[in-house]
């Protein structure tokens, strides 16, 4: 019989995520977007995409729970649901979302709900002939099994479940083979949007792993400071060249997308568009820049109603989560890409601290511990993909999540990314703490069905993604320490000639 507590706390968890996640929509959100019409639809889709991928990452605890105290919840269930709802969400909800609230707002709802629809089928074709024809050729897990031969000496008998002595096992044969299993096409459907969310994950978790941390760090090093009149002055001015510098280049950029040629050649167009998209997002990093100089200054002019318990908290925030990030880091080095003489990790790390609590009696800190590592990793990718935007401009659009001034397109952008990666933080989650996961439903699932599939397989047993993720977070490590500021280069210019002119 299923366990009444877990049930319990399994809905009082899913309550709770529908309201962390409206208070982030509330908090965040745009004023103009926060209407009727087209914009509820996609809210609601929002707050949906977050507590799905939130839900995702909080059912592993539960998981663990139900296959130690064998409570009796059907988890396979569970994750099927979930990995189809995702599937969906990704590919039909959330982009037919994104066409309904990009459609012209003075069109009639009919005529843009037509476009969307029309739109959502051109992408659920190419969509489903990528699920269904992969699955036709991948669908087999080859999973490797040990085959032991030996004969029995029939002096005695052996009860059920009783260890074989030595002494009846005078000779035996073992050789190793390959069992192919068919998995099912919710299982591949797991398989296909891991392995894309794993290419985004080490991306974008490669990125926020240390940013995070740093960032709240920084952020309590360059905290409001309470400015002389004369200081203040000098701030001033240093803003106003920067609006100035930011006009001109804002007009040059206006000048250069009207100067596109349709006359010339189609790679010499294409070349200038690039150019064209390539400016114009550098000139909104220059802006996004600007704006937070600017907020910095008003909370400088108005310092004695800041509460300087903010910045200190961020600073006690950030080096905890630089430490768990370190703690990561050196899990998946010793855990996962340095097996020991035998073939075997090194050392279980984060897997025997985990047990071991377990083993103390103390369940429920094992599972808060387990649960904070595995969001820890969430919030990574959610920071990962704003930083890696905002560093490189010129590969993805940027989509930046800032309090009342988020449209409900980046909203969308964002929930669809962390979505699929969602599920790829739980395959990696069960494979880097494999032992404290034994037994689970997401651990048959992901390690010993996903994991041998093929062509999928090879990445896995090679530990591509991992080997991908700690050289790409030691090297934005590297660059966050080198590099501190997110200013461009034209307008840290500005600025130090400002100061060499103050002194």
């Amino acid at each position: 019989m299923a366990d009444v507590f877990l049930i319990i706390i399994t809905i009082v968890l899913a309550i709770l995520l529908v309201i962390a996640s409206f208070y982030l929509l509330v908090l965040y959100c745009h004023p103009e977007d926060r209407g009727w019409g087209t914009s509820l639809f996609c809210k609601i889709v929002v707050i949906a995409g977050m507590t799905l991928s939130w839900a995702q990452v909080l059912i592993l605890p539960l998981d663990v729970s139900n296959s130690r105290n064998d409570a009796g919840l059907d988890m396979t269930t569970f994750w099927y649901i979930i990995y189809m709802c995702v599937a969906i969400m990704v590919s039909i909800i959330i982009p037919f979302a994104s066409f309904m609230y990009e459609t012209d707002d003075e069109k009639p709802i009919v005529s843009r709900v037509f476009t969307a629809i029309c739109y959502e089928i051109c992408l659920f074709i190419v969509i489903s002939i990528a699920y269904f024809v992969s699955w036709a050729y991948l669908k087999y897990a080859q999973i490797p099994v040990t085959i032991i031969t030996t004969t029995l000496s029939p002096s005695s008998f052996l009860n059920a479940g009783d260890q074989i002595p030595s002494n009846f096992t005078p000779s035996q044969v073992s050789n190793n083979t390959t069992l192919e299993l068919e998995v099912t096409f919710v299982i591949y459907v797991m398989a296909f949007t891991s392995f894309i969310g794993n290419w985004l994950f080490v991306l974008f978790a490669g990125v926020g792993l240390f940013s995070l941390p740093l960032d709240m760090i920084l952020e309590f090093c360059n905290r409001p400071k309470l400015r002389k009149s004369s200081e203040a002055k000098e701030i001033k001015n240093i803003l106003i060249r920067k609006t100035e510098t930011l006009i001109e280049q804002g007009k040059n950029v206006r000048k250069n997308g009207e100067n596109i040629s349709e006359d010339e050649g189609f790679w010499n167009r294409r070349r200038q568009k690039k150019d064209f998209e390539k400016s114009f997002n550098e000139f909104r990093v220059s802006v996004l820049s600007l704006e937070r100089d600017y907020d910095i200054f008003k909370l400088e002019l108005s310092i004695v109603d800041v509460n300087p318990a903010v910045w200190f908290l961020k600073l006690v925030g950030g080096v905890l989560l630089f430490g768990v990030s370190i703690v990561w880091w050196l899990h998946i080095i010793i855990y996962i890409l340095a097996p020991g003489i035998s073939g075997f990790p090194s050392s279980p790390f984060l897997n025997k601290m985990l047990t071991d609590i377990e083993a103390s009696g103390v369940n429920f800190l094992a599972t808060v511990f387990f649960a904070g590592l595995a969001l820890h990793l969430l919030f990574c990718v959610q920071k990962g993909n704003i930083k890696f935007g905002l560093r490189i401009p010129f590969i993805f659009t940027i989509h930046p999540m800032k309090i009342n001034e988020t449209w409900m397109n980046s909203f969308l952008f964002n929930i669809n990314l962390v979505l699929i990666c969602s599920v790829s933080i739980c395959q990696f989650c069960t494979k880097a703490l494999s032992i404290y996961t034994r037994s689970t439903t997401i651990d048959i699932l992901f390690n010993q069905q996903v994991r041998y599939l093929k062509f999928f397989q090879y990445f896995y047993k090679n530990n591509v993604f991992e080997y991908i993720l700690v050289i790409w977070s030691v090297l934005t490590l590297a660059y966050l320490l080198l590099k501190r500021s997110d200013k461009p280069k034209a307008l840290q210019q500005i600025e130090e000639l400002q100061k060499i002119k103050i002194k």
